[in-house]
């Protein structure tokens, strides 16, 4: 075997040494790379199934019972002597139809992209909306909104008018010919169906085929406009999406302490972070942030664009102790991000729970309680029957309210609470 892989391999990297320093060349030689290294790991992934399947031939005649007499084989019976032929091979289609959805509903992402490169009709059953919906929405279901589902509409808008547009010719390089006649199902580029990069081994299939047979190609990736594309996209880190985050710009600034901004974010799957963009705050252009977790990320929880101001409609039945999040940024260039904050009492208020008439004045105090007493952050106040923005450039604009109204919601942002006071 090791000469076999050496013939095949060493030309390959030969001519990568010796080849001139030209574009055309190099591409050429890592084309033949490439292909060496396709040849090689075949040669490897046979030569490993042929002497496991050695292994355990040479285990299974060490340790068959010596051949009965053929009087004691003559009392074996008929029944008993199909059952291991019976119980052989059971087709995984031949179960019933809600036998085999229930099968298939088990599966992780992994092992159904897997499962899609056994036949056609498994490629079928397996790209299925009701089963990627349902890891979409244990995955992703926290950090996709609305907004992005319409983004990702518009980008299939935008990619089937792109395949629509004539296309320049484009000469076949070996690697596209090597695509088109290897057996991908049968190699470990067709396990990569769905998960590309993925570096998780996937569990081997209850209908894993024959040694010497080899499965139907399967193709490179599920159709476009599947819940299992999507899937994939966002794992692969192919779709940016829209989302907010908590605690902008994590690097020592104070000044995004509790707050969430809108940002596009992208996955990053070896690390299980995300990278997010966010937009442009006046005429300092945009900022990424690498390494953002998954508990700095959530779906937008309103409609309103950053840059408008959001309508209120909690103010009449804000009472001191509500949990809210209200709209601010610096001045009228800026993005709005939201902000957490408690409703607080009157000056005039004891803060009595039995007294209190906070709830009937006019104006609503609103309290950023991790900000020191007598900083200019600490509060606000607002009107409750005409609130819209309110502010100037010294002290930045408040806009919109939202009260929250979950528990979870409330926790999300409390374990952003810094360990020091602000002032």
């Amino acid at each position: 075997m090791l000469p076999l892989l050496l013939i095949s391999t060493l030309p390959a990297f030969t001519l990568l040494l010796v080849a001139p320093d030209t574009k055309a060349c190099c591409k050429l030689a890592r084309e033949l790379a490439l292909l060496a290294l396709l040849l090689a790991t075949e040669l490897l992934r046979h030569a490993t199934a042929a002497g496991t399947k050695e292994r355990e031939r040479g285990a299974r005649m060490s340790s068959a019972p010596s051949k009965p007499r053929p009087a004691a084989a003559a009392l074996v019976a008929p029944a008993e002597a199909e059952t291991p032929a019976a119980a052989a091979g059971f087709p995984l289609l031949d179960l019933p139809e809600l036998a085999l959805d229930r099968v298939l509903e088990e599966l992780s992402p992994a092992s159904l992209a897997a499962m899609a490169c056994v036949c056609a009709a498994l490629r079928d059953r397996c790209s299925a909306d009701a089963l990627w919906e349902r890891h979409l929405r244990l995955k992703w279901g926290h950090v996709l909104g609305a907004a992005a589902r319409k983004e990702w509409e518009a980008e299939l808008g935008g990619r089937a008018a792109r395949a629509g547009a004539p296309r320049p010719t484009r000469r076949r390089s070996w690697v596209d010919l090597l695509a088109c006649a290897w057996p991908f199902s049968s190699s470990w580029i067709g396990c990569r169906w769905l998960l590309k990069g993925d570096h998780t081994p996937a569990p081997v299939s209850a209908v894993a085929a024959e040694p010497n047979t080899i499965p139907a190609p399967a193709p490179a990736a599920p159709p476009t406009d599947t819940v299992a594309a999507w899937y994939r996209a966002l794992e692969c880190g192919e779709f940016w999406f829209p989302a907010q985050v908590y605690n902008r710009e994590q690097d020592g600034h104070v000044g995004f302490v509790l707050s969430c901004y809108d940002a596009h974010l992208r996955y990053h799957r070896r690390t299980d972070t995300f990278t997010a963009r966010y937009p442009p705050l006046g005429r300092k252009p945009g900022k990424e942030d690498d390494g953002v977790q998954w508990n700095r990320v959530r779906a937008p929880p309103v409609s309103t664009p950053a840059q408008e101001l959001h309508a209120s409609d909690c103010l009449e039945e804000l009472r001191p102790g509500d949990h809210f999040e209200i709209q601010w940024r610096k001045n009228k260039d800026f993005p709005y991000g939201w902000w957490y904050g408690v409703v607080g009492h009157q000056e005039s208020c004891n803060g009595n729970e039995h007294m209190c008439r906070c709830h009937q004045d006019d104006m609503v105090v609103l309290e950023f309680q991790h900000y020191a007493p007598g900083s200019r952050w600490r509060q606000t106040t607002v009107s409750r029957k005409d609130h819209r923005e309110k502010g100037e450039e010294t002290d930045g604009f408040y806009g919109g309210i939202r009260k929250l109204q979950t528990k979870d919601e409330i926790s999300t942002w409390r374990r952003f609470w810094p360990v020091d006071v602000l002032n």
